[in-house]
């Protein structure tokens, strides 16, 4: 895999973590922190991605005029939680709330210890390792199976 390739993959799957923080708000820690310095807009952030969920849900109708102001309505909810994600991106040491981590930010935690990214699918399994300096390292696991790392996941869920 070319050292380009392995950045951008690298960063994508950054990415694709921070689209499924947005869709699910699984981890409350961006929201923790954000409450220690703007409890109202945490609340707001909170409130919008409940409503933004309800909604998306009511999109599917089957009445076609039902489903149209769902639809708008969640265009609606959709453009006040990107405003009130900027106006948080505004804040002090908040410019990177809920964006992936750049490929240096993970250099730097890479200091701390190494930064491995698992990438898995059915057809196959790899990890990137991001070292402290210079590209990442693409590593093959063809012994690893996407349901061997569901299991493992499930397994440090419950620790």
């Amino acid at each position: 895999m070319p050292c380009v390739t392995s950045r951008n993959a690298v960063v994508n799957c950054a990415r694709s973590r921070s689209a499924r923080m947005h869709d699910s708000m699984r981890s409350a820690t961006p929201l923790v922190d954000l409450q220690s310095v703007s409890r109202q807009l945490a609340r707001k952030l909170s409130e919008l991605s409940k409503r933004l969920s309800h909604t998306q849900g009511s999109t599917g109708s089957a009445d076609p005029a039902a489903a149209d102001r769902a639809a708008t309505e969640y265009r609606r909810l959709t453009r006040q939680w990107e405003y009130a994600v900027a106006e948080i991106r505004g804040l002090q040491t908040f410019s990177r709330f809920l964006l992936p981590s750049s490929y240096e930010d993970l250099q730097a935690a890479a200091r701390q210890g190494p930064v491995i990214i698992l990438i898995a699918s059915q057809y196959s399994c790899s990890a990137i390792i991001v070292p402290t300096s210079g590209d990442p390292h693409h590593v093959p696991l063809p012994a690893v199976s996407l349901t061997g790392l569901n299991n493992l996941e499930n397994r440090f869920a419950m620790i």
